[in-house]
């Protein structure tokens, strides 16, 4: 399993603390910063730092980016954080249901869901 902390702590500095309800992390530029809520399972956090992982690579300005922005760190995490043959292997096993999948995979459906968007845009390119 991929170590997100240490490629986070390549990037920006990480820190986890109380956040809005509503808010499970952000990527401040202006700081170089890392914001990961303090309430996530291991799981939910592993995702959402994979997530802004690519905000920092890509020094994204501003809360709640455009959709284009939020759906490439989707992704980039996704791909961060989903094995090809483990993927295959659950698709199959789990014919199809993102939510087996992502409990197989010890990922978030969302990310199950960015990884087909992945494959779908890789096989149309």
């Amino acid at each position: 399993m991929i170590d997100v902390e240490t490629i986070a702590s390549k990037w920006a500095n990480v820190y986890e603390l109380a956040l809005p309800a509503d808010l499970e992390g952000g990527y401040d530029a202006a700081n170089n910063r890392i914001l990961i809520s303090d309430r996530l399972t291991p799981i939910q956090r592993r995702c959402v730092l994979a997530h802004e992982i690519s905000h920092a690579r890509h020094h994204d300005v501003g809360c709640k980016c455009d959709s284009a922005t939020e759906r490439r760190a989707d992704m980039e995490a996704a791909r961060m954080l989903v094995n090809q043959l483990e993927y295959q292997s659950a698709e199959i096993i789990f014919d199809g249901d993102e939510c087996a999948i992502a409990r197989e995979l010890n990922v978030m459906p969302w990310v199950i869901r960015a990884y087909k968007n992945w494959l779908h845009d890789s096989v149309a390119a």
